[in-house]
Protein backbone atom coordinates (compact mmCIF):
# COMPACT_ATOMS: atom_id res chain seq x y z
CA UNK A 1 0.00 0.00 0.00
CA UNK A 2 3.05 2.20 0.74
CA UNK A 3 4.27 1.62 -2.66
CA UNK A 4 1.03 2.13 -4.11
CA UNK A 5 0.43 5.50 -2.19
CA UNK A 6 4.20 6.60 -3.80
CA UNK A 7 3.84 5.40 -7.70
CA UNK A 8 0.58 7.90 -7.26
CA UNK A 9 2.36 10.42 -5.63
CA UNK A 10 4.87 10.03 -8.96
CA UNK A 11 2.74 10.06 -11.30
CA UNK A 12 0.39 13.12 -10.09
CA UNK A 13 3.11 15.29 -11.94
CA UNK A 14 3.22 13.70 -15.16
CA UNK A 15 -0.20 13.72 -15.43
CA UNK A 16 -0.16 17.48 -14.55
CA UNK A 17 2.00 18.18 -17.28
CA UNK A 18 -0.15 15.74 -19.69
CA UNK A 19 -3.49 17.99 -18.85
CA UNK A 20 -1.44 20.99 -19.20
CA UNK A 21 -0.30 20.43 -22.71
CA UNK A 22 -4.19 19.63 -23.93
CA UNK A 23 -5.09 22.37 -22.30
CA UNK A 24 -2.62 24.51 -24.12
CA UNK A 25 -3.61 22.51 -27.70
CA UNK A 26 -7.06 22.62 -27.39
CA UNK A 27 -7.73 26.58 -26.01
CA UNK A 28 -4.92 27.72 -29.09
CA UNK A 29 -6.87 30.45 -31.00
CA UNK A 30 -6.01 31.48 -34.71
CA UNK A 31 -4.48 34.81 -35.03
CA UNK A 32 -7.69 37.31 -35.51
CA UNK A 33 -8.33 38.95 -39.38
CA UNK A 34 -8.44 42.66 -39.44
CA UNK A 35 -12.23 43.80 -40.93
CA UNK A 36 -12.40 44.96 -44.92
CA UNK A 37 -12.55 49.01 -44.21
CA UNK A 38 -16.28 50.12 -44.50
CA UNK A 39 -17.62 53.02 -46.26
CA UNK A 40 -17.20 56.13 -44.42
CA UNK A 41 -20.97 57.58 -43.53
CA UNK A 42 -20.80 61.29 -44.43
CA UNK A 43 -18.03 61.31 -46.47
CA UNK A 44 -17.52 64.04 -49.70
CA UNK A 45 -19.58 63.42 -52.62
CA UNK A 46 -17.99 63.42 -55.57
CA UNK A 47 -18.75 66.06 -58.05
CA UNK A 48 -19.53 65.73 -61.57
CA UNK A 49 -17.41 68.27 -63.63
CA UNK A 50 -19.34 70.43 -66.05
CA UNK A 51 -17.71 71.51 -69.24
CA UNK A 52 -17.04 75.16 -69.59
CA UNK A 53 -18.09 76.15 -72.34
CA UNK A 54 -14.48 78.15 -74.72
CA UNK A 55 -14.39 80.95 -76.24
CA UNK A 56 -15.05 80.51 -80.19
CA UNK A 57 -13.69 83.27 -82.31
CA UNK A 58 -15.92 85.03 -84.34
CA UNK A 59 -15.35 86.82 -87.51
CA UNK A 60 -17.48 88.67 -89.59
CA UNK A 61 -19.63 87.25 -92.20
CA UNK A 62 -22.15 88.68 -95.24
CA UNK A 63 -25.21 86.66 -95.79
CA UNK A 64 -25.27 85.90 -99.41
CA UNK A 65 -29.53 86.31 -99.25
CA UNK A 66 -28.74 89.88 -98.47
CA UNK A 67 -26.52 90.49 -101.15
CA UNK A 68 -28.65 89.19 -103.61
CA UNK A 69 -29.22 92.82 -105.34
CA UNK A 70 -25.50 93.66 -105.37
CA UNK A 71 -24.37 90.58 -106.95
CA UNK A 72 -27.59 90.93 -110.04
CA UNK A 73 -26.55 94.42 -110.21
CA UNK A 74 -22.71 93.97 -111.18
CA UNK A 75 -23.62 90.67 -113.21
CA UNK A 76 -25.22 92.73 -115.74
CA UNK A 77 -23.01 93.91 -118.07
CA UNK A 78 -24.71 96.95 -119.24
CA UNK A 79 -25.46 98.31 -115.88
CA UNK A 80 -22.06 97.41 -114.88
CA UNK A 81 -20.67 99.46 -118.04
CA UNK A 82 -22.76 102.29 -117.45
CA UNK A 83 -20.97 102.88 -113.87
CA UNK A 84 -17.64 102.31 -115.02
CA UNK A 85 -18.49 105.06 -117.34
CA UNK A 86 -20.12 107.29 -114.43
CA UNK A 87 -17.08 106.54 -111.73
CA UNK A 88 -14.00 106.44 -114.45
CA UNK A 89 -13.16 109.40 -117.69
CA UNK A 90 -14.66 108.27 -120.93
CA UNK A 91 -12.21 105.97 -123.32
CA UNK A 92 -13.00 108.47 -125.72
CA UNK A 93 -13.01 111.76 -123.91
CA UNK A 94 -14.93 115.12 -126.37
CA UNK A 95 -13.60 117.46 -123.66
CA UNK A 96 -11.21 120.35 -125.00
CA UNK A 97 -8.39 122.16 -123.10
CA UNK A 98 -10.71 124.61 -122.41
CA UNK A 99 -12.87 122.50 -120.49
CA UNK A 100 -10.16 120.80 -118.54
CA UNK A 101 -8.61 124.23 -117.35
CA UNK A 102 -12.87 125.07 -116.56
CA UNK A 103 -12.49 122.24 -114.51
CA UNK A 104 -9.30 122.43 -112.66
CA UNK A 105 -10.33 125.91 -111.35
CA UNK A 106 -13.91 124.29 -110.17
CA UNK A 107 -12.38 121.60 -108.43
CA UNK A 108 -9.34 124.28 -106.56
CA UNK A 109 -12.90 126.61 -105.62
CA UNK A 110 -14.32 123.64 -103.95
CA UNK A 111 -11.63 122.00 -102.09
CA UNK A 112 -10.93 125.28 -100.80
CA UNK A 113 -14.40 125.87 -99.56
CA UNK A 114 -14.49 122.33 -98.29
CA UNK A 115 -11.65 122.86 -95.88
CA UNK A 116 -12.77 126.09 -95.05
CA UNK A 117 -15.87 124.55 -94.05
CA UNK A 118 -14.01 121.25 -92.22
CA UNK A 119 -11.94 124.04 -90.12
CA UNK A 120 -15.09 125.49 -89.26
CA UNK A 121 -16.60 122.39 -87.84
CA UNK A 122 -13.39 120.84 -85.96
CA UNK A 123 -13.23 124.45 -84.35
CA UNK A 124 -16.77 124.21 -83.21
CA UNK A 125 -16.51 120.33 -82.17
CA UNK A 126 -13.47 121.19 -79.82
CA UNK A 127 -15.25 124.05 -78.20
CA UNK A 128 -18.48 121.74 -77.29
CA UNK A 129 -16.32 119.02 -75.93
CA UNK A 130 -14.07 122.36 -73.45
CA UNK A 131 -17.61 122.93 -72.44
CA UNK A 132 -18.68 119.19 -71.81
CA UNK A 133 -15.88 118.47 -69.66
CA UNK A 134 -15.99 121.81 -67.64
CA UNK A 135 -19.46 120.72 -67.09
CA UNK A 136 -18.58 117.77 -66.24
CA UNK A 137 -15.92 119.26 -63.60
CA UNK A 138 -18.24 121.73 -62.05
CA UNK A 139 -20.72 118.69 -60.82
CA UNK A 140 -21.06 117.40 -56.91
CA UNK A 141 -18.90 115.09 -56.35
CA UNK A 142 -21.20 112.18 -56.26
CA UNK A 143 -23.14 113.71 -59.58
CA UNK A 144 -20.04 113.56 -61.45
CA UNK A 145 -18.97 109.77 -60.54
CA UNK A 146 -22.23 108.45 -61.53
CA UNK A 147 -21.59 110.45 -65.22
CA UNK A 148 -18.25 109.56 -65.84
CA UNK A 149 -19.16 105.97 -65.03
CA UNK A 150 -22.30 106.17 -67.92
CA UNK A 151 -22.45 105.12 -70.75
CA UNK A 152 -23.64 107.56 -73.65
CA UNK A 153 -27.18 107.15 -74.88
CA UNK A 154 -27.95 107.44 -78.75
CA UNK A 155 -28.93 110.86 -80.54
CA UNK A 156 -33.12 110.62 -81.25
CA UNK A 157 -33.56 110.12 -84.74
CA UNK A 158 -35.33 112.96 -85.25
CA UNK A 159 -32.37 115.31 -84.23
CA UNK A 160 -29.83 113.86 -86.46
CA UNK A 161 -28.82 116.30 -89.36
CA UNK A 162 -29.89 114.64 -92.64
CA UNK A 163 -32.91 113.43 -90.47
CA UNK A 164 -33.64 117.29 -89.63
CA UNK A 165 -32.47 119.28 -92.87
CA UNK A 166 -33.04 116.88 -95.28
CA UNK A 167 -35.90 118.45 -96.87
CA UNK A 168 -34.50 121.58 -96.30
CA UNK A 169 -31.46 120.88 -98.50
CA UNK A 170 -33.03 119.30 -101.31
CA UNK A 171 -35.91 122.00 -102.29
CA UNK A 172 -32.83 123.99 -102.27
CA UNK A 173 -31.25 121.77 -105.38
CA UNK A 174 -31.37 122.20 -109.07
CA UNK A 175 -32.40 119.02 -111.04
CA UNK A 176 -28.64 118.40 -112.26
CA UNK A 177 -28.11 118.17 -108.31
CA UNK A 178 -31.15 115.99 -107.22
CA UNK A 179 -29.99 113.54 -109.93
CA UNK A 180 -26.73 113.34 -108.88
CA UNK A 181 -27.82 112.53 -105.49
CA UNK A 182 -30.51 110.31 -106.73
CA UNK A 183 -27.12 108.15 -108.30
CA UNK A 184 -25.01 108.78 -105.52
CA UNK A 185 -27.81 107.15 -103.23
CA UNK A 186 -28.52 103.89 -105.78
CA UNK A 187 -25.21 103.17 -105.53
CA UNK A 188 -24.93 102.93 -101.97
CA UNK A 189 -28.03 100.84 -102.15
CA UNK A 190 -26.44 98.67 -105.04
CA UNK A 191 -22.91 98.69 -102.15
CA UNK A 192 -24.68 97.98 -99.10
CA UNK A 193 -28.56 96.64 -99.66
CA UNK A 194 -27.88 95.09 -95.62
CA UNK A 195 -27.73 98.05 -93.98
CA UNK A 196 -30.74 98.20 -92.41
CA UNK A 197 -30.38 94.85 -91.53
CA UNK A 198 -27.15 95.04 -90.18
CA UNK A 199 -28.54 97.64 -87.69
CA UNK A 200 -31.59 95.78 -86.14
CA UNK A 201 -29.88 92.30 -86.48
CA UNK A 202 -25.66 92.88 -86.07
CA UNK A 203 -25.64 89.54 -84.47
CA UNK A 204 -26.24 87.92 -87.72
CA UNK A 205 -23.36 89.40 -89.20
CA UNK A 206 -20.62 87.08 -87.04
CA UNK A 207 -20.39 83.33 -87.19
CA UNK A 208 -18.04 81.48 -85.13
CA UNK A 209 -14.50 81.05 -87.38
CA UNK A 210 -14.76 77.35 -87.61
CA UNK A 211 -17.32 77.86 -89.72
CA UNK A 212 -16.14 79.92 -92.77
CA UNK A 213 -15.88 78.12 -96.06
CA UNK A 214 -12.99 79.67 -98.09
CA UNK A 215 -13.24 80.87 -101.78
CA UNK A 216 -11.65 78.02 -103.20
CA UNK A 217 -13.89 75.88 -101.70
CA UNK A 218 -16.65 77.53 -101.92
CA UNK A 219 -16.05 77.58 -105.88
CA UNK A 220 -15.64 73.70 -105.85
CA UNK A 221 -18.58 72.83 -103.82
CA UNK A 222 -20.56 75.24 -106.47
CA UNK A 223 -19.00 73.46 -109.38
CA UNK A 224 -20.07 69.94 -107.83
CA UNK A 225 -23.59 70.96 -107.58
CA UNK A 226 -23.68 72.21 -110.92
CA UNK A 227 -22.56 68.50 -111.75
CA UNK A 228 -25.11 66.94 -110.08
CA UNK A 229 -27.85 68.63 -111.72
Amino acid sequence: SSASIRASHGLRPCLGLVAAMFRVSCFRQLPLRALAPGKKKGGKKLQKKTAVAADVPLAPYLPPELTKESRSFFQSQTRFKALLELVFSPGDPKDQEKDRLEFEQAKIEFETVAQKARDIYATHERRAEGRMWRALQQLPEDLYEEAVQSRPEAVPEPLLFHQRYSSEIFENLNEEERRRLQVFQNLMYVRYPHAAEKARNPEKFWIPENQIVSRQKEAAMMKMKIKKR
